[in-house]
C-alpha cells in the first residue's frame, strides 16, 4: 500500500505540473487538464448568458483550484507512508489526527509555504521533498499571475477591435461608400487586416480567451467580426486595384481565423469560413447577416 500510495502520488503531482507547463509556458498549447476544464464549463453555460459572461473568469480560478487539489493531495499521498514515524511532532499528537488528514495537512502547510512549525520532516527523504512541494508551490503562485497577464491584455485587444469594427459600422465605413477615396479605403481595410491577424495570433497562444464572453455587445469581437466580413465583401467589389488587394489579404486572414477556429475548438464548425465564424457569434449569444 505504501508503495500505491506514493506512486499515484507522484503521478498526480506529474499531472499538474504538466499541465500548468503546458498551459502558462508553452506557446501555442494549453494543458488536456485545462482544455478538459474550460469546456466542461463553456458545455454547461451555452444558452445561459449569465453564465457565459462569468464563465471565463471563474473557469480560470477552477483550473488553478483543480492544480492545486491536484498537487496538494498528490504529495499528501506521497507523504502517508511515513506518517507519523517520518515527522517530528511540537505540542501536537498524531494520535489524534486520521494519517491521511494529518499528511494533507503538512502538505498543504508545505505548498502555501506557512511552515507552522508544529510538525517538522524527520526522515532525510521526506526532509528533502517537503522544500520541493514549497517550490512547486512557488511556482504555482508565480504561474496564477502570469496566466492572468497573459489573458487579460489579449481580452483588450479583443475588445479593441470590436470598438473598431462596430464604430466603422455604425459610420458606414464598413461598406466602403463612394465619398471614400481608395487610398484611405485601402488603408482601413490593411489596418482590419492587421488586427483580424492579431486576434488571431492571440487565439493561438491563449486559447482560454475565446471561452470569455462579453456582456457589452460593443466589447463582443465574436460578433463585430461580421462587420470585417462586410467590410471584406466590399472591398473585393471595389473599383480600385489596391482596394480589391487589401480586401484578397484580409478575406485571406479571415480564412486564417476561421481554420485557427475549428482546428482548437472542435465544438466549432462549418463548411465556410463565413459560417465558421457565425457559429462563434452563435455560440457567444450573438448573431449577424
Amino acid at each position: 500500500m505504501a508503495a500505491v500510495s506514493t506512486v499515484v502520488g507522484v503521478v498526480m503531482i506529474v499531472v499538474a505540473l504538466n499541465d500548468v507547463f503546458h498551459t502558462l509556458l508553452r506557446p501555442a498549447s494549453t494543458g488536456r487538464l485545462t482544455t478538459l476544464v474550460f469546456r466542461s464549463v463553456w458545455g454547461l453555460s451555452r444558452g445561459r448568458r449569465t453564465l457565459l459572461v462569468v464563465g471565463g473568469p471563474l473557469t480560470v480560478l477552477l483550473t488553478i483550484m483543480v492544480w492545486i487539489v491536484l498537487l496538494a493531495f498528490g504529495w499528501a499521498l506521497v507523504y502517508l507512508p511515513h506518517v507519523p514515524d517520518g515527522f517530528s511532532y511540537s505540542g501536537v499528537d498524531p494520535e489524534q489526527y486520521h494519517p491521511f488528514l494529518e499528511s494533507l495537512t503538512f502538505s498543504l502547510v508545505a505548498l502555501t509555504t506557512l511552515g507552522l512549525g508544529d510538525v517538522v520532516p524527520a526522515e532525510p527523504l521526506i526532509r528533502l521533498l517537503s522544500p520541493l512541494e514549497a517550490l512547486t508551490g512557488f511556482v504555482l503562485l508565480s504561474g496564477a499571475v502570469s496566466w492572468f497577464m497573459q489573458l487579460y491584455p489579449a481580452l483588450a485587444r479583443r475588445r479593441a477591435l470590436a470598438i473598431e469594427l462596430t464604430s466603422m459600422h455604425a459610420a458606414g465605413m464598413t461598406t466602403l461608400p463612394p465619398a471614400v477615396t481608395s487610398g484611405v479605403a485601402a488603408s482601413v481595410v490593411s489596418s482590419v487586416a492587421r488586427a483580424i491577424a492579431e486576434l488571431t495570433a492571440d487565439l493561438v497562444q491563449n486559447t482560454e480567451i475565446f471561452y470569455f464572453a462579453e456582456k457589452d455587445e460593443r466589447l463582443s469581437a465574436a460578433r463585430a467580426v461580421g462587420y470585417a466580413m462586410e467590410l471584406r465583401d466590399a472591398a473585393a467589389c471595389a473599383e480600385d486595384a489596391d482596394v480589391r488587394l487589401a480586401g484578397a489579404v484580409l478575406a485571406e486572414t479571415l480564412d486564417e481565423l476561421g481554420r485557427v477556429l475549428t482546428d482548437q475548438y472542435p465544438h466549432v464548425t462549418g463548411d465556410s469560413t463565413d459560417e465558421v465564424l457565425r457559429a462563434v457569434a452563435g455560440s457567444h449569444g450573438y448573431t449577424f447577416g
